[in-house]
């Protein structure tokens, strides 16, 4: 019952605001508008991820995170050339000191500062300790989800939504992280991660909505926090209902072709937690309808091994959800 009351509070809320539906509609025509946005002039650097945002479709700017931590911001005008912005200042919540480049200082892409720049970065170590320990699995999940099938990927047929190839969070239009949504238009909190999974019953294609925590206890329980992703999954719903056009982006479609591919279950979304293995109560294995739809959160569970994650950055993974990827 719970969790039915969650869904039902965020539709209320979507009903009772209609701001968002015009704002997403803008969003993904944009999306569509520079599909060729992937086209970059420069490399990804060794040691950093890439990522976007959708408030930067319009625009050909990027950012580089160490380990998930901002650290740089790449530049592209329309003309002239590509440029890098330091954008990690020293600071006691972190243990980066030492780069190349002053806090906002700007240079270009190719020059010897920003060469020094991505250099440090490259050989920065990886105990390197961060800010937001969240934001550091977060971004090795990523990394690793994105791999391509084989023997070094942990989780096969588990690819991550990318925006113009780029990792991004999902904007919705609530604040659900206090596991009591309210809506919060411009401001609402980011789906940490959506992707495509491959299941084993006949091979099909769902929809996934992740929600990522790097610790696991009373007050941050696995059920808690498939709270918060069943609301962000809710949104989705809603947004889909009224926008289907989203889910060819969700699919990867790089232009709006006004299809659906047949091996997908339209209606089916997958609800994921990630988090450390521990023994707070759980909401898993379970499928929620969501009210006047066709739609069905299928609600599932991923713990990773903390202990080995901390030590080696190996993540080994246990949960209902391994029983519904097709191997």
């Amino acid at each position: 019952m719970e969790m039915l009351n969650v869904i039902n509070q965020t539709l209320e809320l979507l009903n009772a605001n209609s701001e968002w539906q015009k704002r997403y509609s803008g969003y993904l025509a944009d999306i569509w508008t520079n599909a060729n946005k992937a086209d970059r002039r420069f490399a990804k650097p060794q040691g950093l991820s890439l990522y976007t945002t959708v408030g930067d479709r319009k625009t050909k700017n990027y950012y580089l995170r160490f380990k998930g931590q901002n650290v740089g911001k790449i530049i592209i005008p329309k003309s002239g050339d590509v440029a890098l912005q330091c954008i990690v200042e020293e600071s006691e919540s972190h243990d980066i000191k030492g780069c190349p480049l002053r806090y906002n200082e700007i240079v270009e892409w190719h020059s010897v500062k920003a060469s020094q720049f991505r250099s440090f970065f490259k050989h920065l170590s990886i105990n390197t300790k961060l800010k937001s320990p969240e934001h550091d699995v977060e971004n090795a999940i990523l990394e690793e989800f994105r791999k391509r099938k084989g023997a070094y990927k942990v989780l096969c047929n588990v690819r991550p939504v990318l925006l113009h190839g780029c990792f991004f969070q999902m904007p919705t239009p609530l604040k659900a992280s206090s596991h009591n949504p309210t809506y919060a238009e411009h401001n609402g909190g980011g789906i940490d991660m959506m992707a495509r999974i491959k299941t084993s019953e006949q091979g099909h294609i769902r929809l996934c909505v992740i929600e990522i925590k790097d610790e696991n206890k009373v007050s941050e329980s696995q059920k808690i926090a498939m709270s918060q992703a069943v609301s962000y999954a809710t949104s989705i719903v809603k947004l889909l209902s009224t926008q289907p056009d989203w889910m060819e982006f969700f699919m990867g479609h790089k232009t709006l072709r006004n299809r659906i591919s047949r091996s997908l279950d339209t209606f089916d979304i997958d609800v994921v937690t990630i988090m450390p293995e521990g023994d707070t109560e759980t909401f898993q294995n379970e499928i929620l309808e969501i009210p006047g739809t066709q739609f069905k959160l299928h609600c599932h569970s991923l713990f990773y091994n903390q202990q080995k994650f901390l030590e080696n950055r190996v993540l080994e993974f246990t949960g209902t959800l391994l029983k519904e990827i097709r191997i």
